[in-house]
Parts: C-alpha cells; sequence; structure tokens
C-alpha cells in the first residue's frame, strides 16, 4: 500500500509540472511583396468602416509620412534583415537592387510563441510600431497599433498589411 501511494504521488508530481516553452524565433529576413492591406476604422459610436485593398489598388493615408503615405498593393515591395527596414527599390542594369529609402529597426515585447512583440523604427523622426500578428515561412503579417487622427473623441484607425516573401 505504501508503494502504492508513493507511485501516485510521483505519478501527480510528474505529471502536474509546467513545460517550458521557448519564445518562437522570428525569420523577418527577407524581400516581401505587399498583397493585400486592410483597414479599419471604428468609431466611438461603434460604427465601423472596413476596407480591403487587393493586388492593383492604391492604398493612400494623407497622414503617414513616406514612403508609408501610399502603398501600391502586389507592387510594393519591402526588404528586411535583422536590423534595417528597406523601401523605395530601384533595380540597375545588372540584376541587384539599390534601397533608398531604409531605417533602423527594433522587435520588443517578444514574449511567448502566441504573442510575437512589435517592430519599432524611426522614419524622419515619426516613430512607427508595427505588431507581429503571423510570422510564417512565406509570409509576414504586420498590424499599425492604432491612430486616433481627431484625438479621444475620433475613430481608432487600424491598418493590417500582408506580405508574402519573394526573395531572400
Amino acid at each position: 500500500m505504501k508503494s502504492l501511494l508513493y507511485v501516485l504521488v510521483s505519478f501527480f508530481l510528474l505529471t502536474s509540472c509546467v513545460k517550458y516553452e521557448q519564445s518562437p524565433l522570428l525569420s523577418l529576413s527577407g524581400e516581401y511583396r505587399v498583397d493585400k492591406i486592410t483597414y479599419e476604422e471604428v468609431d466611438n459610436t461603434a460604427s465601423s468602416n472596413n476596407m480591403v485593398y487587393y493586388p492593383g489598388d492604391l492604398y493612400v493615408n494623407p497622414s503617414e509620412v513616406f514612403p508609408m503615405d501610399s502603398i501600391q498593393v502586389g507592387f510594393t515591395r519591402i526588404s528586411m534583415d535583422y536590423s534595417m527596414i528597406r523601401f523605395n527599390p530601384n533595380n540597375n542594369a545588372d540584376g541587384s537592387v539599390n534601397w533608398t529609402k531604409q531605417y533602423t529597426y527594433y522587435v520588443h515585447g517578444q514574449t511567448t510563441q502566441y504573442d510575437l512583440g512589435y517592430i519599432q523604427f524611426d522614419i524622419n523622426g515619426s516613430v512607427r510600431t508595427l505588431k507581429i500578428v503571423d510570422d510564417g515561412a512565406e509570409s509576414l503579417v504586420l498590424r499599425t497599433t492604432g491612430t486616433w487622427a481627431s484625438g479621444n473623441a475620433g475613430s481608432d484607425m487600424s491598418v493590417t498589411i500582408f506580405l508574402t516573401r519573394v526573395g531572400p
């Protein structure tokens, strides 16, 4: 009887342990193409305005700064390595690419496999913070943290950018 109690207590202690899960490593490095943009505007009165931009559409946000102010869906490319985010590519005759706008970014708040954190970079003195919603093998989904263009009495505007990896 004593050995049975010992086995049951041992079994309980071994099966009740909390499993440690390491945060996943982000694979942000690569060249991406913007494939879809969703724009959501939620007013304080619960009315909403949702728009989806597909390849061939032009997303224009007059309150943004270049290069985030106008994005041609399906054609706009973004390149990232482990410290730089690059916009506005120029293709050279030899096949190489020169990126005319590049900014240092930082990843903050990556705590679990369910919370991948935020990408934060500075464009001309204006900080941009994008939530990493999904980091797949061939895709990346980023969401703005939202802005209130008219103060707290206005509506919350949020943009989700769906990117597809097109190069190393």
